[in-house]
């Protein structure tokens, strides 16, 4: 198994990674890939040459040690002992569930286009959207239940770890070379409240710089991340006072909660933990003798800019592309979702304002009745996800399914009743969705250009009857796990059940491997930055560890890293 439900983080681990099969732990087998049971991928590791800068990277990144930050701990409990429902941390009650709707029988005699057929039929079709509705309430209040318990795993191991100096986290990889730390509940991979709960073991002066790369991270975490580095740090200078609060008095008592927006300025935030964490890491280097002298252990945290858009740009040496992701020099960030994000805005505005002629097709009605529902709506956030995952192969349905979400989110604030207005924002979405993605095209012609190649390259080996395979620059060999699937029907006393399998004896999915191969390339290619990121900083005596796309190490090593 990839994730055994036994792997915990705990004491330094004893076995590195010699080989495929065996390694992280002592008495727990666990594979260096999570291959899913696919022979094939599992053959290519074992036959491949030399794999040493590989698992080489993998023991990097298992060697960090870290510790549970008691601080944060001890505000997620009270947190959790109070019922404050703040970032991750779930409320801890139902939504009251409605009656469950009776089925309405069709009255006898009742023949279509007969009025009593009529009134069946628009009480049925009322009883089916309350039926609907109260299954959406049972799935929450599921849901919820699933949050509680994720919650209480991760206090539970925190505090079970909280008196260990050193914890430390094993890694494996997919079957594309991405590095996940194996303990599934608490991790730096995790939630807000995961990361807030974790620090380095070990602290480090933070030396000229370390306090302003304090005060950066601080700003990202709070949304101000799309200016430029010296205006974050004054951003949180502007908001000291709230930092300052936030340490002193993290608690309203409980007759003070009332709205949101009169909670402590850290619980305001979208990564309220995190925050809390860096605020007194901060006031407790200012408050001093000498702010560079103190000593820190807080992850700070340097995000990719859209990664996905940067290989490609570099693949294709896209010069407009890369400049629009940040691989060319400029005085300020570039934000290529507020790019999209303007373009989508003034096309969705054209379509709201744009008079239909005087018999319009239900096209144009469609589409100038969705424009004017989310005209004014439509801002970074809404189109940030499909933005991200566009290179990474999302369909139309995935955007639709992404932009949905935050529009749904936008229309409630608003008071809108999103479940009476679901199938009109269902139409929105498809509509934001795919103006979203033309833009897309439009401004990403050299990655889309790309991304069409590898395509056509897949399609290619495809009618070889062969899998897409590459080998990486660090020498990992990967092989696309997609075939066709057989279906078995196994019949017991109690019911028939269709089983799928996917063995290597079928022939491939040409349509999977093609589509998969572009984001799964990239994502090799991403998680061999990262694994050669960490065995230079690992040579240079450095701490570092990685969400992916998203650098960590100490204050003051963050210019080295950079």
């Amino acid at each position: 198994s990839p994730r055994p439900p036994g792997a915990l983080a705990g004491a330094p681990p004893r076995i590195w990674w010699p080989g495929p099969r065996e390694g992280a732990y002592v008495g727990l087998e666990v594979e260096a890939m999570r291959t899913g049971g696919d022979k094939v991928q599992m053959r290519a590791l074992e036959k491949a040459r030399d794999l040493g800068l590989v698992y080489d990277g993998l023991n990097a990144l298992g060697r960090v040690p870290w510790k549970i930050n008691r601080s944060t701990l001890g505000s997620a409990i009270r947190c959790w002992e109070e019922g404050v429902v703040l970032g991750d941390i779930p409320s801890q009650v139902d939504l009251d569930v409605p009656e469950r709707p009776e089925r309405v029988p069709k009255p006898e005699g009742a023949e279509p286009d007969t009025p009593a057929y009529e009134a069946w039929k628009t009480k049925m079709l009322a009883n089916k959207l309350e039926f609907f509705k109260y299954k959406k309430v049972l799935q929450r209040n599921m849901d919820l239940n699933s949050l509680r318990c994720s919650t209480l795993l991760k206090l539970h191991q925190a505090e079970k770890f909280q008196n260990m100096e050193e914890i430390y986290f094993p890694y494996n990889m997919d079957f594309r070379g991405r590095a996940y730390p194996i303990p599934p509940h608490l991790n730096h991979l995790g939630s807000d409240m995961s990361r807030g709960l974790l620090t380095f073991s070990h602290p480090k002066p933070l030396g000229p710089k370390g306090l302003y790369w304090l005060k950066v991270h601080l700003a990202n975490l709070c949304g101000a991340n799309k200016i430029s580095f010296d205006e974050r740090a004054a951003f949180v200078d502007e908001n000291m006072q709230h930092v300052r609060q936030s340490v002193a008095r993290p608690f309203h008592d409980p007759d003070e909660r009332h709205h949101r927006d009169e909670r402590p300025w850290w619980q305001r935030q979208e990564e309220p933990f995190q925050v809390l964490a860096t605020c007194r890491e901060i006031v407790a280097a200012l408050d001093s003798p000498d702010p560079a002298r103190h000593l820190s252990s807080l992850p700070v945290h340097m995000d990719g800019s859209c990664n996905g858009l940067q290989h490609y740009a570099a693949i294709g040496r896209d010069r407009e592309g890369g400049t629009a992701v940040n691989l060319c020099a400029g005085d300020r960030p570039q934000d290529v979702y507020v790019g999209v994000m303007e373009e989508v805005v003034r096309r969705v505005a054209d379509d709201a304002s744009c008079a239909l002629p005087p018999e319009p097709s239900r096209e144009e009605l469609r589409r100038s009745r969705s424009a004017r529902l989310v005209d004014g709506l439509i801002d970074r956030g809404v189109v940030k996800r499909t933005v991200m995952t566009s290179v990474y192969g999302v369909t139309f349905v995935g955007a639709r399914s992404q932009i949905q979400e935050k529009l749904m989110d936008k229309l409630a604030e608003r008071g809108v009743d999103v479940d009476d207005a679901e199938d009109e924002i269902h139409a929105a979405s498809a509509y934001v969705a795919r103006v979203t993605m033309e833009v897309m095209g439009e401004q990403f012609q050299g990655a889309r250009d790309t991304m069409s190649w590898l395509a056509q390259s897949a399609r290619a080996m495809c009618e070889r009857g062969q899998p897409v395979a590459w080998i990486t620059p660090m020498g990992l060999p990967v092989v696309q796990p997609y075939r066709q699937s057989r279906g078995y029907e196994v019949t017991t006393l109690w019911q028939t059940v269709t089983l799928l399998s996917s063995a290597e004896d079928l022939p491939v999915n040409a349509q999977r491997q093609a589509t998969a191969f572009p984001p799964n390339f990239v994502h090799s290619l991403d998680s061999c930055h990262m694994m050669l990121t960490a065995l230079e900083m690992e040579r240079r005596g450095l701490t570092f560890t990685a969400v992916h796309d998203s650098f960590w190490t100490h204050p003051a090593d963050v210019d080295e890293m950079n």
